[in-house]
């Protein structure tokens, strides 16, 4: 992984408490927010140990991916129901679970069209809802207005109370308003959907291996683009930035994330190849992907020159993401 100044940002990643170390923590502090090297020695911020730069490199690589996801889950399955069912009643979707949802606004044509159009307001119930076989399980309830439609494409503003997502690595509590549009090119058998999430500010629960975090979103402007081949999924990517600050009880963390051109992953959600690079206000930490391995680096200045490094497999970068 090389850093340059020119991936620097207007960003930040600040520990306000370090999480417990390991031996191999102990053995490899990664100094950060001011800590070691020849930075300003007169912050007392905590300093970046390789514990917490795995957890910050794994955390931010996997939400990018999996909070999108989940948005773009509730979208598409509010356009299944809406497709398949009628308003009022209870619709047994595609892939498992049921659904029931309303309806305001629009024309009498547009509500009974199966579409979503322009103007239209609706407000859906989740039950174990799967808009396909092995698509996420969606639950609760979410309001959703449509702003713009065409050929293609939807553009919808959402508000989410307590709707969960079941995903194959983890399951997200969302709650919060978004902004999401949707634009489908069909290529023969391929289909490739593109999602564009937006939100000034949300909250997420996330739930990973027996555990529980909570995070606060705020400046979210992530594409995740998602392809089907025979109605199979092959693969997705991401391109985009948020900020992340992760509430916790070993310690809590704030990060701006941006990828470096698109991140993609496997079927399950796992990062196949990708760079991301996060920046704090003495250092950089960069985190690149590929060939099944995580390399993370720490750039003290930064002065474009790596300081420290640590090289991890994917599976144990997905590991140590909340």
């Amino acid at each position: 992984m090389y850093l340059q100044p020119k991936f620097a940002m207007n960003s930040l990643i600040c520990l306000r408490r370090s999480l417990p170390l390991s031996a191999l923590a102990s053995a490899l502090l990664l100094s950060g927010c001011g800590g070691g090297g020849s930075d300003d020695s007169s912050t007392t911020n905590t300093p970046v140990t390789s514990e917490v730069a795995q957890s910050v490199s794994a955390t931010s690589v996997a939400l990018t991916e999996d909070t999108s996801s989940a948005n773009a889950a509730v979208l598409t399955s509010t356009q299944v129901v809406v497709s398949g069912g009628q308003a009022s009643q209870t619709y047994a979707c595609l892939g498992g679970g049921t659904a029931v949802y309303n309806v305001t606004g629009g024309s009498v044509a547009s509500v009974t069209n199966g579409k979503l159009d322009a103007s239209e307001n609706y407000t859906l119930q989740f039950t174990g809802c799967r808009s396909s076989v092995g698509a996420p399980v969606v639950n609760g309830t979410v309001t959703l207005a449509v702003t713009a439609t065409s050929a293609g494409y939807v553009s919808v503003n959402t508000s989410t109370q307590g709707i969960v997502v079941t995903l194959p690595l983890r399951t997200l509590t969302l709650n919060g308003s978004s902004s999401l549009t949707q634009t489908v090119v069909t290529n023969g058998a391929a289909v490739t959907t593109t999602h564009r999430w937006t939100t000034p500010q949300t909250t997420v629960t996330s739930t990973h291996n027996a555990r529980s975090s909570s995070l606060s979103l705020s400046n979210v402007d992530i594409s995740r683009s998602s392809t089907t081949t025979n109605g199979v999924l092959t693969g997705s990517s991401n391109t985009g930035t948020m900020t992340m600050a992760l509430v916790s009880p070993n310690g809590g963390w704030e990060a701006t994330i941006a990828t470096q051109g698109a991140a993609s992953y496997d079927t399950s959600g796992l990062p196949v190849q990708g760079v991301w690079v996060l920046t704090l206000p003495h250092s950089s930490i960069g985190v690149q992907v590929g060939g099944g391995t995580a390399a993370i680096t720490v750039d003290y200045g930064p002065d474009g020159t790596v300081d420290r490094s640590l090289s991890i497999s994917v599976t144990t970068l997905a590991n140590a993401a909340v």
